[in-house]
């Protein structure tokens, strides 16, 4: 773990993106606009004319692809500056071991959001938030680069650390301000992604379309589940602990009205001799990622091992790997 303690280095979690780009088939026809009349090109070829609606929902779901490289694991920012505060180099014995990764591969997330950020999401809050990882990013891109050679080729052993000690406060903070901007930039995604949530499962509560409304309840479950995860310190905090436990019952109690529906949208399709149009895989795959999830719960309680714990937030990560890849045919 790193010592900036923030959600991002900690639970990762990867951003739903919900009906930014109509992952759900039943969420295509909410994106429908009436046609745009077209326009004329310099060359005199008539071009359609741009969805200012359309080119915000893209722009919300190339925030959420960034977002999830950001945290992604391993290849996260929190684990390469978990990499780089392993090398001590401040202390009495520094260690050469450690840091990866590179500052391109910030720059190549930046330059994505400032493609995206170009047109807006329609969302002033959460374009400001991209804005602050744009601009915290490339300050690390500016402190790093000329720090890469220096490390990748271990001058440190001949200079002794001079230029690593030098400038380690610069290479810290840099550090230590993108991962804020990370973290307010998930806040962001949350909250408009659970406004259109929210606003989605009416609808298709209203359209009697059980089966993704379920879907989405069991996501929204599961996302509670695993933010009060954040809380349990080390199982030391029990009341924190009874809240992940009310949740996995809740999210138990979700799958089991998810898994009604599933079955019943199987048996309509049969029904109707359209066995090639039955639920998409994803339904099932997300479904039995959660089940594993609640599994994996129980079992760190019992077992206390880390390697559960991380089990944990895989599955929820694999659920909404198989959400975010829709569910059409």
């Amino acid at each position: 773990m790193t010592a900036h303690n923030n959600r991002s280095a900690r639970t990762r979690l990867f951003a739903l993106s919900l009906c930014f780009c109509a992952v759900l088939a039943a969420c295509k026809d909410d994106t429908k606009a009436p046609s745009p009349s077209p326009s004329q090109s310099a060359s005199g070829k008539t071009q359609p004319a741009k969805d200012p609606a359309r080119e915000q929902a893209a722009a919300r779901t190339s925030y959420s692809q960034a977002y999830n490289r950001l945290i992604d694991d391993n290849r996260s920012v929190a684990a390469k500056y978990k990499s780089y505060v392993q090398m001590n180099v401040n202390g009495k014995s520094p260690s050469g071991n450690s840091f990866y990764g590179s500052p391109s591969d910030v720059q190549s997330i930046a330059d994505d959001l400032k493609k995206a950020r170009a047109g807006g999401s329609g969302d002033a809050a959460l374009d400001a938030a991209v804005d602050g990882v744009v601009a915290t990013g490339e300050k690390l891109v500016a402190v790093w680069t000329p720090m890469d050679p220096y490390y990748r080729s271990k001058s440190f052993l001949e200079d002794k650390w001079v230029k690593g000690r030098a400038a380690d406060a610069d290479m810290n903070a840099a550090f230590k301000g993108l991962l804020a901007s990370i973290d307010t930039l998930g806040s962001e995604l949350d909250r408009v992604q659970e406004a259109s949530r929210t606003e989605r499962m009416a609808k298709l509560k209203a359209e009697g379309d059980l089966l993704n409304y379920h879907t989405l309840a069991s996501m929204a479950v599961a996302k509670k589940f695993v933010n009060s995860l954040d809380q349990i310190d080390g199982m030391k905090n029990k009341d924190a602990v009874a809240k992940v436990d009310a949740a996995a019952s809740e999210l138990q109690a979700s799958l089991e009205e998810l898994s009604k529906a599933l079955e019943e949208a199987k048996a309509a399709a049969k029904a109707k001799g359209e066995a090639g149009k039955a639920p998409n895989y994803n339904y099932e795959s997300l479904h039995g990622s959660l089940l594993n999830m609640i599994g994996q719960w129980r079992t760190f309680k019992d077992s206390k091992f880390p390697s559960t714990f991380k089990n944990i937030v895989s599955y929820y990560n694999s659920a909404v790997g198989s959400y975010n890849r829709g569910f059409g045919r």
